[in-house]
């Protein structure tokens, strides 16, 4: 964001070229073109979802915890779903960041 609004200003207030902004700043022209005739940057659009294979294993077996702890008296509910799956012996996690 802040390159576009350089770009900008030395253009349309200093009058700098295209071509003298493009070998100051060290884009090229046609990004120098890109950012003249959009007022902000494009956003970064997604696509195609990103893969979860790690999360697609173990979904069903998340939603049945969670389901059977919507009837479980509230002493017995779960205050964590991830601790179950370690004595799994598929358990694809290698840890609490990988979830």
């Amino acid at each position: 964001m802040e390159q576009y609004e350089l770009i900008r200003r030395k253009f349309y207030i200093d009058g700098t070229s295209r071509r003298a902004i493009a070998r100051e700043l060290g884009h090229s022209r046609k990004t120098i073109e890109k950012a003249l005739a959009q007022s902000a940057p494009p956003g970064y659009v997604v696509v195609k979802p990103r893969a979860r294979p790690v999360a697609e294993v173990v979904e069903a077996l998340i939603e049945a915890i969670l389901e059977a702890d919507r009837s479980a008296p509230p002493k017995q509910r779960h205050s964590a779903v991830f601790p179950p799956f370690l004595s799994f012996p598929f358990c694809p996690f290698g840890g609490y960041g990988r979830l």
